[in-house]
């Protein structure tokens, strides 16, 4: 009986210092990405595009070290000088889940973060759009709806690729953050060719 209840009040235990390291928070952003291209000897990469960043996160401490994953709305994408005044840009928005852990170093009114981890991207929609011509402005094929999947044409779904994510968290639950995305899928379909994802965020948020 005496084991009973002292194994009780140590899972008791854990549950509870477990619970008060577990913290709920929300950000919003902005992103900067290109896409990086390779094929037949040649490696291009985009001009930045700026995009967005929303969504939910769970930051499950564990001494100085903490995991957090999380569940964001992503847009990624690039543009392209295509010459005689065009301009070709792409735009990508996905459901982003990334996994990061994070090493914690408490500094006054607050604490220093830095880590990584994978993330997974499901592709919702997209676009791409000329623009810059006086030829093809204002026609109706200077926007087309991108479409994921596995034709040629298609861009492969899922993205995924590895985070590395920095900033600052305040005791109140404020915090400020910065990280860079770096794509491993390729999107492509064509063969002997190689695309892409590379995001550079900036976020607000705040743990409650």
């Amino acid at each position: 009986m005496k084991k009973a209840l002292l194994l009780f009040s140590l899972i008791s235990l854990i549950n509870y210092s477990l619970a008060q390291s577990v913290s709920f928070g929300i950000k919003a952003g902005v992103n900067f990405s290109n896409i990086s291209s390779s094929g037949s000897g040649q490696t291009l990469t985009t001009s930045n595009s700026s995009g967005s960043n929303v969504g939910a996160v769970v930051d499950i401490g564990f001494g100085s070290l903490s995991l957090q994953p999380g569940i964001l709305y992503s847009t990624k994408g690039g543009s392209s000088n295509l010459g005689s005044g065009v301009t070709s840009k792409l735009f990508l928005n996905y459901i982003e889940v990334p996994v990061n852990l994070l090493y914690n170093i408490p500094v006054g009114i607050g604490k220093v973060f830095i880590g990584g981890g994978p993330y997974v991207a499901l592709g919702l929609s997209g676009k791409s759009t000329l623009s810059g011509a006086a030829d093809i402005t204002g026609s109706n094929y200077n926007t087309q709806n991108v479409t994921f999947g596995s034709a040629p044409g298609d861009v492969k779904n899922p993205d995924f690729g590895v985070n590395f994510l920095g900033g600052f968290r305040f005791k109140s639950g404020l915090l400020f953050s910065a990280g860079y995305g770096i794509g491993l899928a390729n999107l492509s379909n064509q063969s002997g060719e190689s695309v892409k994802n590379n995001v550079l965020s900036f976020s607000v948020g705040y743990f409650f």
